[in-house]
């Protein structure tokens, strides 16, 4: 098997790749940004040790980091990005629109330059290009592999939002990669995949037990810490479960349909009512979750339009019980952590 390139291998999605392509027996050379968090994915999984080579790369935008890593490479799975995790990420500019932008045409233009052999990049991509989520956008109708982020960067800006930030620079680091391909006509093709919300087991290192979890993760633990005494409003209400995902990023490294396309992915529809009664079904939350409050009953359905990669890498994806049973049970591991 081959050996693939995958950066951001200690976040959530990276870690679910990771585990997917070393179980199809692929060697994999993962980049983290510090010597510490390479310590951590080997520690957190020896088992990966003989498959697994961790590497930092401290700038995700420094070309001359990616020169080192390419010259061999046949695909790559690029997941690191900027995140909402940090809160000392207030700058629009500074944080989210030139790593976002920088971060994906280092890569680029690395590999044009570098990776004769180079087939394929799959990038984990947003559906925060297309929406950010709010009730007047998804009532404007589906989400389809077309839509647009209709934020500016000059009104993302002036915003001065995390999250507006967070979603003007999904679309802008985005709309970059596409830019790089219209113009430079690369040998390897590129995939950008475009998830709702991510739930699932979280699997890469957590420090401090529960109280460490990612942003998803974080939002079904809220709904049996005590956080709330009734449900609260759903926020976006789809979700793709991150093992479905990680499959379909290994699938779409081979896969000539899903070449040079922007795909929305999974698509399943959702809201926190529903979340909390798969939840209920797991024994050692009895009493621990949220009553029901009724506002899901005035939730916006969202209408993702995921077909085409459905049908192009032939996936079938987790229930909603599945997913909540497998990440409640992670999570209740790690909470005896604390």
């Amino acid at each position: 098997m081959s050996t693939i390139l995958l950066t951001g291998a200690n976040s959530f999605v990276g870690s679910h790749i990771i585990d997917a392509l070393i179980k199809l027996n692929h060697k994999v050379v993962g980049t983290v940004r510090s010597a510490a968090a390479a310590n951590d994915i080997l520690s957190f999984h020896p088992e990966w040790k003989d498959s697994l080579e961790v590497v930092v790369v401290e700038d995700i935008t420094n070309g001359d980091a990616w020169d080192e890593l390419a010259d061999t490479l046949k695909q790559v799975v690029h997941v690191a990005a900027p995140l909402l995790d940090n809160p000392g990420n207030t700058d629009y500019d500074q944080h989210f629109l030139t790593p976002s932008v920088e971060g994906n045409l280092a890569l680029l233009r690395s590999a044009q330059a570098n990776a004769p052999a180079l087939k394929s990049i799959v990038v984990t991509g947003s559906i925060n290009a297309c929406t950010t989520g709010s009730p007047k956008e998804v009532s404007a109708g589906p989400i389809t592999n077309s839509t647009w982020l209709p934020v500016t960067k000059e009104a993302a800006r002036e915003a001065q939002n995390a999250y507006i930030s967070y979603c003007s620079g999904k679309k802008e680091g985005e709309l970059a990669i596409w830019d790089f391909v219209k113009t430079n006509s690369p040998k390897f093709s590129v995939t950008v995949f475009l998830p709702a919300l991510i739930f699932g087991p979280p699997i890469e290192p957590v420090k401090q037990g529960a109280k460490g979890l990612h942003y998803s993760a974080r939002i079904i633990y809220s709904f049996f810490n005590g956080t709330y005494t009734t449900i609260p409003p759903t926020t976006f209400p789809s979700y793709v479960d991150v093992r479905d995902l990680a499959e379909a990023h290994v699938k779409a490294l081979t896969e000539p349909k899903v070449a040079n396309k922007r795909l929305t992915i999974g698509g399943q529809s959702m809201t926190y009512t529903k979340l909390v009664h798969s939840l209920a079904k797991v024994p050692e939350l009895k009493g621990r979750l949220p009553a029901d409050s009724g506002e899901d009953e005035n939730v916006v359905p969202a209408t993702v339009i995921a077909d085409e990669a459905t049908e192009a890498l032939n996936l079938t994806f987790r229930s909603i019980d599945e997913t909540m049973a497998d990440t409640a049970k992670r999570i209740l591991e790690l909470e005896k952590q604390n």
